[in-house]
């Protein structure tokens, strides 16, 4: 088959939203993210090589890239290259973002990944200035990271 269509209620979308096994992908990494208004990540990430651009739909908010704070509103789009550190936070309105990124070949390293490209790395540790000092995120993103660890130890010891 040469297309392959869906629909998606951008005003229902979960936080994300990856259209991989929807779309069937192959070459093309999409992510459709739905921020709550004043929500944002609670940690930043990174990837190894995947770079990505962030095109705002609708609404406003920030996008921090490393160090740098970035408005964000309809109609911007922000290249993010791989290495850097990245993360959203959506303004009064919300944030609908389109992150779409290529995809090198042998990707997705796991078949069965969620993500058309699995090269992503967390960095729970790493608060986004939003949600610093905020003990429940302190908490919440301890708990992601020792699921990260289980993971990692489970598909360690099945290799």
């Amino acid at each position: 088959m040469n297309f392959t269509k869906c629909h998606f209620d951008f005003a229902n979308l979960p936080w994300l939203t990856s259209p991989r096994r929807q779309l069937d992908l192959k070459a093309v990494a999409i992510g459709l993210i739905n921020l709550p208004p004043n929500q944002g990540y609670t940690f930043t990430h990174r990837h190894r090589k995947q770079e990505e651009v962030y095109i705002a739909i609708e609404g406003s908010g920030i996008i921090q890239v490393d160090d740098e704070l970035l408005a964000i509103e309809r109609g911007d789009a922000v290249r993010v290259s791989p290495q850097a550190r990245r993360a959203l936070k959506a303004g009064e309105k919300g944030l609908l973002v389109i992150c779409a990124g290529g995809v090198a070949e042998g990707y997705p390293e796991n078949p069965n990944s969620r993500y058309m490209i699995d090269d992503g790395i967390a960095d729970y540790d790493d608060i986004p200035p939003w949600y610093q000092g905020n003990s429940d995120v302190v908490r919440r993103n301890r708990e992601l990271k020792k699921r990260q660890e289980k993971n990692r130890a489970r598909e360690a010891a099945s290799d």
